[in-house]
């Protein structure tokens, strides 16, 4: 699979830092194409394009701060900015105006990103799907709850967008979008000023046009200014040791998906040091449903005092019965699912003596029809439950064309060592940088 490219593609960083006013350039070539696409696209929540060239302007008159300099970003709408709205997603919150910025959006300003707008997620950040689409087949989900970030970036509307990632957003959406995601170790990028899920699981993740970006973001986001972000060596890629996933729940992959993993892992022969088979005790397939448990139990907490009783009936009937699962469930059902989080992130740990990273699938395959929902996070959940930095690449398309993603899951704080490796295996693989994406909406 080749690199592909076009006019209609966010021009890279290296031709924008080339112009004379790079961040106004970047900016208005955005904003041009979220005008010509993004009324089939609907990644969007909230833009001023005002306010975006003002912010692109007075990055061009400053000394460059960091690669990100100038740089447009979309924030997902669960993430507060101090100058634009955050409407979580729901009908409830529609126009609130946060008084400051989130802590991940206070450092991209810092080192003098361009905040471009609010990108959509689905209600609350959890089940009900926002309107937007796939741009890669507009009858097909772009994944969620990270949708408008994921499809923003893939159909070439901004170059960068931050997600976040409780089950399976950032990597499922990246999957079926056709572009490189990165969850970092839990707890590395700060979650202040960003809405609460599930505290256990929740980070905030980014998308990109290419892997070296998600480095870029991951510098910024990992330090305050002051302390060095902790750091886990991985070995030069001649020297690394790949473990392949084989989990019980691979059954819900399908054939494309399954033989993606196959091809992937043999190509990976000769290129690093060992590639071996990862079983995953059968005892752990009980780790989707331990994780749905936990995430309804702790969700029905954050999320009650968002829900305004007087319009109740604004929230929709799925997000009633999963917060009302989560505020029912018997106390031994709850001690018994975390003794199931403590299995996984007990097995990772283990694993993770005997190989460097892990590599599975990031979805189960291609992006389903819009309406049957946002997709299934399981092939995620391992990732969101040890907290470890898991990078999604996309690898090949499925037997309908539409994307298909390879995810690799590293140790913890070993983030940069994954996107250095990601960014290698992108050029020794044979991964596609791009996936391009027909004005028409339709497939490639």
């Amino acid at each position: 699979m080749s690199a592909v490219t076009g006019s209609d593609t966010v021009s890279p960083i290296a031709d924008i830092l080339a112009d004379e006013h790079p961040s106004v350039s970047a900016v208005e070539h955005c904003l041009d194409r979220i005008a010509k696409r993004d009324h089939v696209v609907g990644a969007w929540a909230y833009l001023d394009r005002d306010l975006a060239i003002e912010q692109a302007r007075a990055r061009d008159g400053e000394q460059r701060r960091s690669p990100l300099h100038g740089i447009p970003v979309g924030i997902k709408d669960i993430i507060e900015t101090g100058d634009q709205p955050t409407g979580y997603g729901s009908s409830l919150w529609a126009g609130w105006q946060p008084a400051q910025d989130a802590e991940v959006v206070r450092r991209l300003r810092r080192d003098g990103a361009v905040i471009l707008g609010k990108t959509t997620t689905t209600e609350f950040a959890t089940y009900r799907p926002t309107a937007t689409r796939n741009p890669h087949g507009l009858d097909r989900t772009p994944g969620g709850s990270s949708s408008g970030s994921a499809a923003a970036v893939a159909d070439g509307q901004v170059p960068l967008a931050l997600g976040t990632q409780t089950a399976g957003s950032v990597l499922r959406p990246g999957s079926f979008c056709g572009v490189f995601t990165l969850k970092p170790t839990y707890g590395r990028w700060p979650f202040d000023g960003v809405l609460p899920v599930a505290l256990t699981f929740d980070t905030v993740g980014v998308f990109a046009r290419h892997p070296a970006w998600l480095g870029a973001v991951d510098e910024s986001l990992s330090t305050d200014g002051a302390a060095t972000p902790r750091t886990t060596v991985l070995p030069a890629l001649r020297n690394l040791r790949v473990g392949i996933l084989r989990p019980p729940w691979a059954d819900r992959a399908t054939p494309a998906a399954a033989a993606l993993l196959d091809e992937f892992a043999e190509n990976l022969q000769g290129v690093v040091a060992d590639v071996r088979d990862v079983p995953v005790p059968d005892e752990l397939d009980a780790l989707d449903r331990a994780h749905t448990l936990i995430m309804a139990v702790e969700a029905s907490a954050s999320l009650t005092d968002r829900i305004a009783r007087p319009h109740v009936e604004r929230v929709s009937e799925q997000l009633h019965r999963f917060l009302n699962e989560g505020r029912t469930a018997a106390p031994s059902e709850v001690q018994r699912a975390r003794e199931v989080l403590r299995d996984v992130r007990t097995f990772v740990g283990q694993v993770f003596a005997d190989v460097d990273v892990l590599v599975t699938l990031a979805a189960p395959g291609e992006a389903p029809p819009i309406e049957s929902g946002t997709g299934d996070p399981v092939f995620n959940k391992l990732a969101s439950i040890a907290g470890c930095p898991a990078v999604g690449l996309p690898a090949g398309r499925g037997f309908g064309g539409l994307p298909l993603g390879i995810q690799i899951i590293a140790p913890h704080h070993a983030d940069q060592g994954l996107v250095r490796i990601a960014t290698c295996l992108t050029d020794r693989v044979g991964l596609a940088h791009r996936f391009e994406v027909h004005d028409e909406g339709g497939r490639p």
